[in-house]
Protein backbone atom coordinates (compact mmCIF):
# COMPACT_ATOMS: atom_id res chain seq x y z
CA UNK A 1 0.00 0.00 0.00
CA UNK A 2 1.59 3.29 -1.05
CA UNK A 3 1.32 5.87 1.63
CA UNK A 4 -0.58 8.99 0.72
CA UNK A 5 -1.19 12.06 2.51
CA UNK A 6 -3.80 14.96 2.53
CA UNK A 7 -2.85 18.75 2.43
CA UNK A 8 -5.57 21.32 1.76
CA UNK A 9 -8.06 18.65 0.62
CA UNK A 10 -5.83 17.52 -1.90
CA UNK A 11 -3.90 13.69 -2.35
CA UNK A 12 -0.24 13.58 -2.09
CA UNK A 13 2.04 10.58 -3.02
CA UNK A 14 5.89 10.81 -3.50
CA UNK A 15 7.90 8.35 -5.60
CA UNK A 16 11.04 7.06 -3.90
CA UNK A 17 13.53 7.71 -6.51
CA UNK A 18 12.18 11.86 -6.43
CA UNK A 19 12.67 11.56 -2.50
CA UNK A 20 16.41 10.78 -2.73
CA UNK A 21 17.12 13.17 -5.78
CA UNK A 22 15.65 16.19 -3.35
CA UNK A 23 18.52 16.24 -0.90
CA UNK A 24 20.86 14.29 -3.68
CA UNK A 25 20.44 17.19 -6.53
CA UNK A 26 20.59 19.85 -3.62
CA UNK A 27 24.02 18.53 -1.97
CA UNK A 28 25.38 18.53 -5.31
CA UNK A 29 23.86 21.94 -6.48
CA UNK A 30 24.60 24.08 -4.07
CA UNK A 31 28.80 23.76 -3.65
CA UNK A 32 29.00 24.28 -7.42
CA UNK A 33 26.56 27.21 -7.07
CA UNK A 34 28.74 28.40 -4.61
CA UNK A 35 31.88 28.16 -6.73
CA UNK A 36 30.32 29.75 -9.61
CA UNK A 37 28.96 32.87 -7.13
CA UNK A 38 32.45 33.30 -5.63
CA UNK A 39 34.78 32.64 -9.06
CA UNK A 40 32.48 33.97 -12.16
CA UNK A 41 31.40 37.53 -12.22
CA UNK A 42 27.79 38.23 -13.80
CA UNK A 43 28.88 41.38 -15.13
CA UNK A 44 25.47 41.82 -17.02
CA UNK A 45 23.56 41.80 -13.55
CA UNK A 46 25.91 43.67 -11.81
CA UNK A 47 25.10 46.73 -14.31
CA UNK A 48 21.46 46.37 -13.99
CA UNK A 49 21.80 45.96 -10.48
CA UNK A 50 23.09 48.89 -10.35
CA UNK A 51 21.36 51.22 -12.46
CA UNK A 52 18.42 50.26 -10.41
CA UNK A 53 19.90 51.10 -6.81
CA UNK A 54 21.08 54.61 -8.43
CA UNK A 55 17.76 55.24 -9.89
CA UNK A 56 15.84 54.64 -6.46
CA UNK A 57 19.04 56.22 -5.05
CA UNK A 58 17.92 59.58 -6.66
CA UNK A 59 14.29 58.85 -7.06
CA UNK A 60 13.54 58.94 -3.34
CA UNK A 61 16.73 61.15 -1.71
CA UNK A 62 17.81 63.29 -5.21
CA UNK A 63 21.18 62.69 -4.44
CA UNK A 64 22.79 63.08 -8.14
CA UNK A 65 24.21 59.37 -7.72
CA UNK A 66 25.44 57.15 -10.96
CA UNK A 67 26.84 54.55 -12.11
CA UNK A 68 30.41 54.76 -12.72
CA UNK A 69 31.80 51.59 -15.13
CA UNK A 70 35.82 50.95 -14.30
CA UNK A 71 36.31 47.32 -16.52
CA UNK A 72 40.13 47.22 -15.10
CA UNK A 73 38.54 45.58 -11.86
CA UNK A 74 36.60 42.11 -11.74
CA UNK A 75 33.81 43.83 -10.17
CA UNK A 76 33.52 46.95 -12.71
CA UNK A 77 30.30 48.48 -11.60
CA UNK A 78 29.85 51.07 -8.74
CA UNK A 79 27.54 53.62 -7.55
CA UNK A 80 29.29 57.20 -7.11
CA UNK A 81 27.51 60.01 -5.51
CA UNK A 82 28.96 63.73 -5.74
CA UNK A 83 30.39 63.23 -2.24
CA UNK A 84 32.36 60.63 -3.52
CA UNK A 85 31.44 57.98 -1.25
CA UNK A 86 31.61 54.83 -3.62
CA UNK A 87 30.48 51.55 -3.58
CA UNK A 88 31.50 48.54 -6.31
CA UNK A 89 28.79 45.86 -6.78
CA UNK A 90 29.26 41.99 -7.11
CA UNK A 91 27.58 38.99 -7.24
CA UNK A 92 26.50 39.09 -4.00
CA UNK A 93 24.91 42.65 -3.36
CA UNK A 94 22.18 41.00 -6.24
CA UNK A 95 21.07 38.23 -4.48
CA UNK A 96 22.30 36.10 -6.99
CA UNK A 97 23.61 33.02 -4.77
CA UNK A 98 20.46 33.66 -2.83
CA UNK A 99 18.09 32.96 -6.16
CA UNK A 100 20.18 30.45 -7.58
CA UNK A 101 19.11 28.26 -4.26
CA UNK A 102 15.76 29.03 -4.43
CA UNK A 103 15.75 27.92 -8.44
CA UNK A 104 17.92 24.56 -7.57
CA UNK A 105 15.25 23.90 -4.60
CA UNK A 106 12.03 24.62 -6.33
CA UNK A 107 13.54 22.08 -9.50
CA UNK A 108 14.53 19.49 -7.50
CA UNK A 109 11.40 19.47 -5.23
CA UNK A 110 9.49 16.21 -6.00
CA UNK A 111 6.16 16.42 -8.04
CA UNK A 112 2.86 14.26 -6.59
CA UNK A 113 2.10 11.13 -8.30
CA UNK A 114 -1.25 11.50 -7.66
CA UNK A 115 -2.71 12.48 -10.97
CA UNK A 116 -4.66 15.99 -8.80
CA UNK A 117 -2.09 17.18 -7.68
CA UNK A 118 0.44 16.65 -10.93
CA UNK A 119 -1.09 17.99 -13.97
CA UNK A 120 -0.12 22.18 -12.92
CA UNK A 121 3.09 21.14 -11.05
CA UNK A 122 5.62 22.62 -13.77
CA UNK A 123 3.11 25.74 -14.00
CA UNK A 124 3.16 26.03 -10.32
CA UNK A 125 7.36 25.41 -9.99
CA UNK A 126 7.22 28.72 -12.89
CA UNK A 127 5.40 30.75 -11.18
CA UNK A 128 6.85 30.19 -8.03
CA UNK A 129 10.51 30.69 -9.56
CA UNK A 130 9.66 33.90 -10.80
CA UNK A 131 8.14 35.08 -7.27
CA UNK A 132 11.58 34.03 -5.85
CA UNK A 133 13.60 35.95 -8.10
CA UNK A 134 11.83 39.04 -8.23
CA UNK A 135 10.70 39.48 -4.91
CA UNK A 136 14.78 38.53 -3.78
CA UNK A 137 16.33 41.28 -6.14
CA UNK A 138 13.73 43.77 -5.64
CA UNK A 139 14.61 43.38 -1.72
CA UNK A 140 18.54 43.60 -2.64
CA UNK A 141 17.53 46.68 -4.86
CA UNK A 142 15.67 48.40 -1.94
CA UNK A 143 18.35 47.07 0.61
CA UNK A 144 21.62 48.63 -1.04
CA UNK A 145 19.28 51.75 -1.86
CA UNK A 146 18.79 52.57 1.62
CA UNK A 147 22.79 51.21 2.35
CA UNK A 148 24.26 53.76 0.15
CA UNK A 149 21.75 56.88 1.18
CA UNK A 150 22.88 55.61 5.07
CA UNK A 151 26.82 55.58 3.65
CA UNK A 152 26.38 58.80 2.06
CA UNK A 153 24.98 60.30 5.15
CA UNK A 154 27.99 59.23 7.04
CA UNK A 155 27.28 55.98 8.73
CA UNK A 156 29.86 53.48 8.89
CA UNK A 157 29.45 50.75 5.96
CA UNK A 158 30.36 48.26 8.60
CA UNK A 159 27.25 49.20 10.56
CA UNK A 160 24.96 49.08 7.58
CA UNK A 161 26.39 46.47 5.57
CA UNK A 162 27.73 43.94 8.14
CA UNK A 163 26.00 44.01 11.02
CA UNK A 164 24.06 41.44 13.14
CA UNK A 165 20.82 43.00 12.70
CA UNK A 166 20.78 43.68 8.82
CA UNK A 167 21.85 39.81 8.41
CA UNK A 168 18.50 38.61 10.65
CA UNK A 169 16.15 41.58 8.67
CA UNK A 170 17.22 39.27 5.40
CA UNK A 171 17.09 35.83 6.81
CA UNK A 172 13.49 37.08 7.64
CA UNK A 173 12.25 38.15 4.15
CA UNK A 174 13.86 35.35 3.12
CA UNK A 175 11.92 33.16 5.29
CA UNK A 176 8.50 34.97 4.10
CA UNK A 177 9.61 34.78 0.83
CA UNK A 178 10.02 30.94 1.16
CA UNK A 179 6.42 30.67 2.89
CA UNK A 180 4.62 33.22 -0.09
CA UNK A 181 6.30 30.46 -2.29
CA UNK A 182 4.31 27.41 -0.27
CA UNK A 183 1.37 28.61 -1.58
CA UNK A 184 2.35 27.59 -4.66
CA UNK A 185 5.04 24.49 -4.17
CA UNK A 186 3.63 22.93 -1.01
CA UNK A 187 5.35 19.67 -2.16
CA UNK A 188 8.92 20.98 -0.61
CA UNK A 189 7.64 20.75 2.87
CA UNK A 190 5.33 17.72 2.39
CA UNK A 191 7.40 15.58 0.57
CA UNK A 192 9.81 15.96 4.00
CA UNK A 193 6.41 15.27 6.26
CA UNK A 194 6.12 12.10 3.71
CA UNK A 195 9.27 10.88 4.01
CA UNK A 196 9.58 10.95 7.79
CA UNK A 197 6.30 8.88 7.51
CA UNK A 198 7.70 6.38 5.08
CA UNK A 199 10.76 5.79 7.20
CA UNK A 200 8.56 5.08 10.79
CA UNK A 201 6.31 3.14 8.04
CA UNK A 202 9.32 1.08 6.56
CA UNK A 203 12.56 1.43 9.13
CA UNK A 204 10.90 1.04 12.25
CA UNK A 205 8.86 -2.07 11.27
CA UNK A 206 5.96 0.03 12.34
CA UNK A 207 6.40 -0.41 15.88
CA UNK A 208 6.27 3.14 16.68
CA UNK A 209 2.72 3.77 15.98
CA UNK A 210 1.92 0.45 17.43
CA UNK A 211 3.55 0.68 20.99
CA UNK A 212 1.48 4.11 20.62
CA UNK A 213 -1.42 2.37 19.45
CA UNK A 214 -0.77 -0.55 22.18
CA UNK A 215 -0.23 2.10 24.70
CA UNK A 216 -3.36 4.05 23.95
CA UNK A 217 -5.79 1.17 24.48
CA UNK A 218 -3.62 -0.72 27.29
CA UNK A 219 -6.75 -0.24 29.86
CA UNK A 220 -9.88 -0.46 27.50
CA UNK A 221 -9.88 -4.49 27.58
CA UNK A 222 -7.21 -6.96 28.39
CA UNK A 223 -8.56 -9.48 25.94
CA UNK A 224 -8.19 -6.59 22.88
CA UNK A 225 -5.15 -8.74 22.02
CA UNK A 226 -8.05 -11.18 20.77
CA UNK A 227 -9.24 -8.91 18.40
CA UNK A 228 -6.05 -8.37 16.92
CA UNK A 229 -5.14 -12.03 16.29
CA UNK A 230 -8.41 -12.54 14.53
CA UNK A 231 -7.49 -9.57 12.08
CA UNK A 232 -4.56 -11.47 11.30
CA UNK A 233 -6.22 -14.57 10.84
CA UNK A 234 -8.78 -13.17 8.87
CA UNK A 235 -5.85 -11.69 6.55
CA UNK A 236 -6.97 -8.34 7.60
CA UNK A 237 -4.66 -5.03 7.36
CA UNK A 238 -3.66 -4.77 11.38
CA UNK A 239 -1.38 -1.37 10.87
CA UNK A 240 -4.21 0.17 8.43
CA UNK A 241 -6.46 -0.66 11.25
CA UNK A 242 -4.17 0.74 14.03
CA UNK A 243 -3.00 3.82 12.54
CA UNK A 244 -6.96 4.33 11.61
CA UNK A 245 -7.87 3.06 15.02
CA UNK A 246 -11.31 1.92 13.35
CA UNK A 247 -12.16 -1.11 15.39
CA UNK A 248 -12.19 1.27 18.89
CA UNK A 249 -14.12 3.69 16.64
CA UNK A 250 -17.18 1.50 16.06
CA UNK A 251 -17.02 0.39 19.31
CA UNK A 252 -17.11 3.43 20.70
CA UNK A 253 -19.52 4.63 18.56
CA UNK A 254 -21.80 2.17 18.95
CA UNK A 255 -21.68 2.38 22.63
CA UNK A 256 -21.71 6.15 22.55
CA UNK A 257 -25.56 6.23 20.25
CA UNK A 258 -26.54 2.75 21.88
CA UNK A 259 -28.67 1.74 18.72
CA UNK A 260 -28.69 -0.36 15.76
CA UNK A 261 -26.53 0.35 12.63
CA UNK A 262 -26.20 -0.75 9.22
CA UNK A 263 -22.79 -0.21 7.66
CA UNK A 264 -23.60 1.73 5.33
CA UNK A 265 -25.08 4.22 8.16
CA UNK A 266 -22.05 4.08 10.19
CA UNK A 267 -19.55 4.93 7.08
CA UNK A 268 -21.74 7.93 6.51
CA UNK A 269 -22.08 9.06 10.10
CA UNK A 270 -18.33 8.03 11.52
CA UNK A 271 -15.92 7.35 8.23
CA UNK A 272 -17.24 9.52 5.14
CA UNK A 273 -14.53 11.75 4.84
CA UNK A 274 -11.82 8.77 5.09
CA UNK A 275 -12.25 6.75 1.68
CA UNK A 276 -9.95 4.51 1.95
CA UNK A 277 -12.04 3.05 4.93
CA UNK A 278 -14.83 1.29 2.75
CA UNK A 279 -18.04 -0.20 3.52
CA UNK A 280 -16.65 -3.29 2.94
CA UNK A 281 -13.89 -3.03 5.27
CA UNK A 282 -16.37 -1.86 7.98
CA UNK A 283 -18.73 -5.15 7.61
CA UNK A 284 -15.62 -7.24 7.76
CA UNK A 285 -14.16 -5.80 10.98
CA UNK A 286 -17.81 -5.81 12.56
CA UNK A 287 -17.69 -9.28 11.67
CA UNK A 288 -14.89 -10.31 13.47
CA UNK A 289 -15.85 -7.97 16.30
CA UNK A 290 -19.29 -10.09 16.72
CA UNK A 291 -17.08 -13.09 16.40
CA UNK A 292 -15.23 -12.19 19.52
CA UNK A 293 -18.31 -10.96 21.68
CA UNK A 294 -17.53 -7.32 21.23
CA UNK A 295 -20.37 -6.13 19.00
CA UNK A 296 -23.71 -7.86 18.55
CA UNK A 297 -25.01 -7.98 15.36
CA UNK A 298 -29.13 -8.60 14.28
CA UNK A 299 -30.44 -9.59 10.32
CA UNK A 300 -33.34 -7.74 9.63
CA UNK A 301 -35.10 -8.09 6.05
CA UNK A 302 -31.70 -9.22 4.64
CA UNK A 303 -29.81 -5.90 6.44
CA UNK A 304 -27.42 -7.13 8.56
CA UNK A 305 -27.26 -4.53 11.78
CA UNK A 306 -24.83 -3.54 14.51
CA UNK A 307 -25.12 -2.57 18.19
CA UNK A 308 -23.72 -2.88 21.92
Amino acid sequence: MRLEIRFRGRKYSFSNLALILFPLGLIISVPLLLQFVENVEIVWLQELFAKHVVFFLNLFFNLGAFAWYRPIYPSPWYIATPSESLTYINNGCTGFLAMSLFIAVIIFTPHSKTLQTKQDIIWRKSIAIIIAISLIYLYNVFRATIQNYLYYRGFAWSVIHDSDEMLAITIIFHIIIFLFCSLYIPEWFLSIYYTTNLIIMQLSGKRILEIIYDKKHKGEREDYRKVRQAFKDKGMDLYFIKINDIDFRLMQFLNKNKKRYTTKAIKNRLFDDQEKISEDLIENILRILVDVKWVSSEKVERKMYYYI
